[in-house]
């Protein structure tokens, strides 16, 4: 285990509409996503001393494919995001299509979920090594109300 800080962050931005196209997981993908997933959060999983290969079950995702929404371009997987309650979680897009605002488009995919269920206390949680998306989400309505220091 390693000790990691990690920020709560709650949205404080305005009403957002989503313009994307997302599916919900289904077990056909399994493969892509665990290895995009992985591949994203490798740095990550490290640095906290984390097995960068480590990832849910096939049974776990089945469990939980309501709560996750994906992104493609024709059959290829671009990425993806968690809803649960009240929360944005596993935020991530393939490495070959970061820096393209897809990023931005998911999280606002997730905003925009939650607000038409009346939600308007979003929450996320994301590590302090996690620069970038801090970034993404601080440029997108975010703020940090809490930061812990947590085992992982």
């Amino acid at each position: 285990m390693a000790e990691v800080i990690v920020h709560e962050m709650k949205y404080y931005g305005g009403e957002v509409n989503s313009d994307i196209d997302v599916v919900n997981y289904c077990d056909d993908y399994y493969n892509d996503y665990r290895s995009i997933c992985c591949d994203c959060f490798r740095e990550l999983s490290i640095a906290t001393s984390q097995d960068p290969h480590a990832f849910y079950t096939r049974e776990e995702m089945i469990k939980k494919k309501y709560n996750v929404f994906i992104i493609f371009i024709g059959e290829e997987m671009i990425g993806s995001v968690e809803i649960y309650d009240n929360i944005i979680d596993h935020l991530f897009v393939n490495k070959k299509y970061q820096n393209k605002g897809y990023g931005k488009r998911l999280l606002s995919f997730a905003i925009s979920c939650l607000q038409e269920k009346g939600i308007n206390d979003i929450t996320l949680y994301v590590a302090d090594l996690n620069k970038e998306a801090i970034n993404l989400y601080i440029n997108n309505g975010f703020k940090r109300t809490n930061t812990i220091i947590d085992n992982w």
